[in-house]
């Protein structure tokens, strides 16, 4: 299998994902918009500092995991390829 120079956007909707997660802190959508934290919903999309998605659960712009399901679905999605971490994901970024 060759690396496609295609992006792809993938949704996980699930428990949040680990931001800072060492396999995934690389894939993560970031929504050109928002200004982190400013308290103002600069895309005007509905939802205040949404930077990497929204937490429906909690009502706010974290969606950090409270529970570690969804970075695990994350993970198997497009955790980082040949990093020498955990797993590589089924459409993973390979470390540079």
């Amino acid at each position: 299998l060759q690396p496609s120079p295609t992006t792809t956007v993938v949704a996980v909707l699930d428990t949040g994902v680990k931001l800072d997660h060492e396999d995934l802190v690389g894939a993560l959508w970031t929504n050109p918009g928002e200004i982190p934290g400013n308290g103002i919903d600069d895309d005007g999309n509905g939802y205040v500092d949404d930077v990497h998605g929204y937490d429906f659960a909690d009502g706010d712009g974290n969606p950090d995991d409270d529970d570690g399901h969804g970075t695990h679905c994350a993970g198997v999605i497009a955790a980082t390829a040949d990093n020498g971490v955990g797993v590589a994901g089924l459409a993973s970024r390979h470390a540079s």
